[in-house]
């Protein structure tokens, strides 16, 4: 089919620093983390919320705001959400168009994307806040190097966000597996010891990190596969699982503050839905005084070194748009096995020793 509308998903965090007087608004960066840009550190790590260095489950809570428009309709989508992030099962083949019209957005699709960012991650690519346009948008996210601009070659293969792009002195923010540099395949351990955002671990003949773009998806065999948390999406498009960097971004982030998994400052997010409430650590909403058409707006504090959390978080949507809601609610997502071996042995040990 020819696509002929893209609407790009704009999305601004609040960033309010813990002991600061100011809120200061910013672009979410990295994949990596949030703010990881705008604190000029690619080593920076977000945590969900009510994280503080302590190992275990970390419960998460998720509502819709009560007064909302489409309050009711939202529901069967933030539950198949909160699966989805819990289940943390990365997939290929995620995209997909024709069963709703191109004159639609789905909802499940976008909230995925925004509730990414309410748990810290950011786009996988430069997206809109790079300022730049079209599809230079979809190289992979850096920051600006020395000499204080963006360096944009696909490569020899013309694929923008591959691993033989050329970017220069461009500083790279999202994180691959050490060796083999394919956002699409989960290691069973992720941690520092098998995922590094250094290019000087690429694989050799790569020279820059890919990221799980769907042009990309092609050359490592995954066609119409796309991270959730790639910026970009179609009208008539449904998106509603989870590719690997995704996963990546939030195993990477439960490996705690030594970053080694399988240590006692591990967790296991456990998102939970509250239903329809004026209070939860995510809450959801339509309101157009807060966007044009979705944002994540959140405000974290610096728990130790690289480390942050999210304090509260806020998604904000806007009715102007044709949103299609979906109403079948999905088999709950186990969590991955190799979440669960991760974590196993640890656990077993915290009961042993209570």
């Amino acid at each position: 089919m020819t696509l002929t509308k893209y609407l790009p998903i704009l999305t601004i965090a609040l960033l309010v620093i813990c002991g600061s007087t100011a809120a200061t608004p910013a672009q979410l960066q990295g994949q990596g983390y949030i703010f990881a840009v705008n604190q000029n550190n690619p080593d920076l790590i977000m945590h969900s919320s009510n994280y503080n260095g302590t190992g275990g489950v970390l419960d998460v809570t998720v509502g819709i705001d009560s007064s909302s428009v489409f309050a009711s309709q939202m529901e069967v989508s933030v539950q198949n959400v909160i699966s989805t992030w819990n289940g943390l099962v990365p997939t290929t083949n995620n995209v997909n168009f024709g069963t709703i019209s191109n004159s639609q957005i789905d909802f499940e699709s976008v909230l995925l994307h925004e509730l990414g960012h309410s748990l810290g991650l950011a786009h996988v690519n430069l997206a809109s806040e790079s300022g730049l346009s079209g599809a230079d948008q979809n190289y992979s996210k850096t920051s600006k190097g020395a000499n204080g601009v963006y360096n944009l070659n696909p490569g020899a293969d013309g694929v923008i966000g591959s691993a033989d792009d050329i970017r220069g002195d461009d500083v790279n923010y999202n994180f691959f597996e050490i060796g083999v540099n394919n956002p699409f395949t989960v290691n069973a351990v992720v941690d520092s010891t098998t995922y590094t955002n250094d290019i000087a671990f690429l694989p050799g003949g790569d020279s820059f990190v890919a990221n799980a773009e769907r042009d990309v998806s092609a050359l490592y065999g995954v066609a119409t596969t796309e991270a959730a948390m790639q910026q970009g999406s179609f009208f008539g498009e449904i998106q509603q699982t989870l590719a690997g960097s995704d996963v990546i971004g939030i195993r990477y982030a439960m490996s705690g503050i030594d970053e080694i998994q399988g240590t006692a400052d591990d967790y296991i997010l456990n998102l939970q839905y509250l239903g329809q409430t004026t209070s939860a650590d995510i809450l959801i909403d339509f309101d157009n005084s807060q966007t044009g058409f979705a944002v994540s707006q959140n405000s974290f504090s610096n728990i130790g070194g690289d480390h942050w959390a999210i304090s509260d978080s806020n998604i904000y949507f806007n009715d102007g748009f044709s949103w299609v809601f979906n109403q079948t609610l999905s088999v709950p997502e186990p969590a991955s096995a190799a979440i669960l071996l991760g974590m196993t042995g640890w656990l077993m040990t915290r009961r042993r020793r209570s």
